[in-house]
């Protein structure tokens, strides 16, 4: 029976150093989750700043999209300005460019006038000669 007193005396030692051992693994287990906690929550409330920060940022992003839009619908009537004058200095080059070309044709004629008289007066000189010696040759 002493046998059986100290078989009992270890396993209740043993019962023993194995509940303080679950017990300092679940203290630890413990500490490591309210450690978790902790840094969860720093974790959220620098995310829940984040998530305001990025809200902002985008809120500005809109305002300045909305600004950009605007300041392009202003250009428009200077685009539109533009295009108009471009179109208006085409017209004025093409007449530019009509009346130059009808111009110096005028002047070419009128330089060459003198020119064609003469080779006009020499045409009809010629038939009048052709014409003279036909008529001056007897009949035959």
């Amino acid at each position: 029976m002493n046998f059986m007193y100290i078989a009992i005396f270890l396993i209740a030692i043993a019962f023993a150093i194995v509940s303080i051992y679950i017990a300092k693994i679940l203290l630890r287990v413990s500490s490591v989750l309210s450690t978790l906690g902790l840094t969860l929550e720093k974790v959220e409330s620098q995310l829940d700043d984040s998530i305001m920060n990025v809200e902002s940022m985008i809120i500005e992003t809109e305002q300045t999209v909305m600004d950009v839009e605007r300041k392009l619908i202003a250009t428009d009537g200077l685009f539109t300005l533009v295009s108009n004058v471009g179109d208006s200095s085409l017209m004025v080059s093409e007449q530019i460019h009509i009346s130059t070309k009808s111009s110096a044709q005028a002047q070419m004629q009128s330089r060459l006038k003198p020119f064609v008289r003469i080779i006009q007066f020499g045409e009809f000189a010629s038939v009048l000669v052709r014409s003279w010696h036909r008529g001056s040759k007897p009949i035959r």
